[in-house]
């Protein structure tokens, strides 16, 4: 038997930027317990997350899981579901964002795949009140309140091939790059990511990532005794995040600009004068298309 898809259109009072992290990074902002989320958004990657039941004591979590399949920043996630309501089958959930009036967002949501028509029903009857609640509740986040609440939530909200998924990004500068990445991949197990040009190498370590930089002693000489260090963070808004940076009391040392490897980023030096570059995903870019070339590793 084959059960008609659900579909539901609705005007959200939210950006489809912030939308689309609601849907892929974001479910702790709005629908899901925050330290269950496990989401990376990327397409093939699974997902989960749980929602607690309200007014029930003890209290009753409900797993939901899924894994992305299509993801277009800023205007698609389609993606698996699979939760109780599905009976455990694995449907389709598709969501598109189209910019309204006034920074509000259409949103078109479409549900297939039920294994039969009590399955649709009930979802077709909780889909509006959970997009109503949604578009209320990200409203209500301030800037400064939603990059907190995402990055609580588990996530960054885009994913870049040119940017390890990592939150927090410490670059180490080293007049010999090669004898650098031999001791971390040696001592601390780490993994070459992605060699950039300057030279640059992005390695990974576990759910972490560290840069190491070429370092020219007679250009940039060491401040305190030791070679100049940064540490990369990666934010929702970088315009924003400069903003309240500068107010206080940071000093600007690069304003944000829109890189080619699909990152706007820009640098500041706080008050304790420690350098940070805030970096924003805007888009997925190929490293090749910026002269990075991807590391081969075999296991």
């Amino acid at each position: 038997m084959t059960v008609a898809p659900f579909h539901y259109d609705c005007l959200l009072p939210v950006t489809a930027d912030r939308l689309y992290v609601a849907w892929t990074t974001g479910w702790g902002l709005w629908f899901a317990d925050e330290a269950s989320v496990r989401a990376t958004a990327r397409e093939g990657e699974p997902f989960s997350f749980a929602v607690s039941e309200l007014g029930r004591t003890p209290a009753v979590h409900h797993p939901h899981y899924g894994r992305f399949l299509e993801l277009v920043p800023g205007e698609l996630v389609r993606c698996t579901w699979v939760t109780r309501g599905t009976a455990g089958v694995e449907t389709q959930l598709s969501v598109r964002f189209t910019p309204g009036p006034e920074g509000a967002t259409h949103c078109a949501l479409t549900h297939s795949g039920f294994a039969d028509p009590r399955a649709r029903e009930q979802h077709a009857s909780a889909w509006p009140a959970v997009l109503a609640a949604q578009g209320d509740r990200l409203a209500a986040l301030s800037e400064r309140e939603f990059a907190r609440a995402q990055h609580r939530g588990g996530g960054i909200g885009r994913a870049n091939r040119s940017m390890p998924d990592a939150t927090l990004i410490p670059t180490r500068s080293y007049p010999d790059p090669e004898a650098a990445v031999h001791w971390l991949r040696e001592v601390l197990g780490c993994v070459e990511r992605l060699r950039e040009p300057g030279p640059r190498v992005q390695l990974t370590m576990g759910n972490g990532a560290v840069v190491v930089a070429a370092w020219d002693p007679s250009s940039a000489p060491a401040s305190g005794g030791r070679p100049p260090a940064t540490l990369l963070v990666r934010v929702s808004n970088a315009d924003d995040a400069y903003a309240r940076a500068l107010a206080l009391g940071a000093t600007g040392l690069s304003a944000p600009a829109t890189l080619p490897f699909g990152e706007r980023q820009a640098a500041v030096r706080d008050p304790a004068g420690h350098a940070w570059t805030l970096s924003q995903t805007v888009a997925d870019v190929d490293p090749a298309s910026w002269g990075a070339a991807p590391v081969q590793t075999t296991g």
